[in-house]
C-alpha cells in the first residue's frame, strides 16, 4: 500500500478544516434560524395578548359607558305612544319592572294636533301595575289654543278620571278631589272661559295629582297612593311662516309611591298590592 505524500496530508487536512468550517456555519443557520422563528412566536403572542388587553379593556369601558348612558335614559322616558300589556300566562313582576320615584315622562305636543297622556294599571303612557290604580285611571288631554299668535303657543289641559284622584293646582295649598272632568288653561292671554289660568307650570310650581283606591272621611287615600308632577318647559319651535314661537314641553314626573310596592304579594297576573303598613291597613 502506497503510503500518501505529504501534499497529499497537506491537501486532505485542508479539505477537513473547510468541511468542518461548513458544518460550522450550517449549524450556526440553523441556530439563528430557529431563533428567529422562537422570537417571532414571542413576539406574536405578546401582541396577541396586548391586543386581547386592549379588547376587553376597551368592552369594560363601553359597557361602562352603556351603563352609565341607560342610569341616565332610565329617569327620563320620552313616551309618545300608549302601551298595553297583554297577560297569556302567569307573569312575575321584580324591580326593574315597576315605575320608580323620580321617573320622567316626556311628551312633545304638535302644534297642529293634540296628545293624550293615560296612567293606568296595564294599559297606558305610565303604567303601574299597582292594585290600587285602574286601566285608565287618568287620562291627560293637552290642546295647543290659539295658533295664530306668532310670538307664543297657548295651551287647554283637559283632566278625566275614571279612579279617584286627588289633585293641586299651582298656588293652592291642599290637595282636593278631582272632578270626573277638570280643566286648565296654559296662556298669557287673560281668556274668557271660567276656569283656571296660569302664564306657566313650572318644576317648582307644577300641577300636583294623587292616584290611589279608596278614600276615607279625612279625605286620605286608605292603603296608598301614586303622586306625579306636572310641568312644562318652554321651546323655541319654527312656525309655518318661518318664524320662531315659544311652545312648550310638557313633563310628568313620578314624584313618590306611597308607601311602596310590596312585590312579594302579587297577583299571578303581574298586578304589585302596596306595602300593609300605610295606615295599618292592607
Amino acid at each position: 500500500m502506497k503510503p500518501y505524500s505529504l501534499e497529499q496530508i497537506r491537501i486532505l487536512e485542508e479539505k477537513m478544516i473547510t468541511y468542518e468550517i461548513w458544518v460550522f456555519v450550517l449549524v450556526l443557520f440553523v441556530a439563528v434560524l430557529l431563533l428567529i422563528v422562537v422570537m417571532q412566536r414571542l413576539t406574536l403572542a405578546k401582541f396577541k395578548s396586548s391586543e386581547l388587553f386592549k379588547l376587553k379593556h376597551n368592552l369594560k369601558l363601553n359597557e361602562r359607558e352603556i351603563d352609565k348612558k341607560d342610569s341616565y335614559d332610565a329617569n327620563i322616558a320620552s313616551v309618545q305612544t300608549i302601551t298595553q300589556i297583554p297577560i297569556h300566562n302567569e307573569l312575575i313582576v321584580t324591580g326593574k319592572d315597576l315605575p320608580e320615584p323620580g321617573t320622567l315622562y316626556k311628551f312633545s305636543i304638535p302644534s297642529d294636533g293634540k296628545r293624550m297622556i293615560v296612567i293606568g294599571q296595564r294599559e297606558g303612557n305610565v303604567i303601574t301595575r299597582s292594585s290600587e290604580v285602574l286601566d285608565h285611571h287618568l287620562t291627560i288631554d293637552i290642546c295647543p289654543i290659539d295658533q295664530s299668535n306668532l310670538e307664543y303657543l297657548s295651551y287647554k289641559i283637559e283632566f278625566r278620571r275614571e279612579g279617584k284622584v286627588l289633585f293641586q293646582l299651582p298656588q293652592s295649598k291642599d290637595f282636593v278631589p278631582m272632578e270626573m272632568k277638570e280643566s286648565v288653561l296654559i296662556s298669557n292671554n287673560n281668556h274668557i272661559e271660567s276656569i283656571p289660568i296660569f302664564s306657566k307650570i313650572s318644576l317648582d310650581s307644577p300641577i300636583r295629582f294623587r292616584l290611589g283606591g279608596k278614600l276615607n272621611l279625612d279625605g286620605k287615600f286608605n292603603i296608598g297612593y301614586f303622586e306625579f308632577h306636572l310641568y312644562t318647559k318652554d321651546i323655541l319651535e319654527r312656525t309655518g311662516s318661518g318664524t320662531k314661537r315659544i311652545e312648550k314641553q310638557f313633563y310628568v314626573k313620578l314624584y313618590k309611591i306611597v308607601p311602596g310596592y310590596d312585590t312579594a304579594k302579587q297577583t299571578k297576573d303581574g298586578i304589585v298590592p302596596m306595602l300593609a303598613r300605610f295606615g295599618g291597613k292592607v
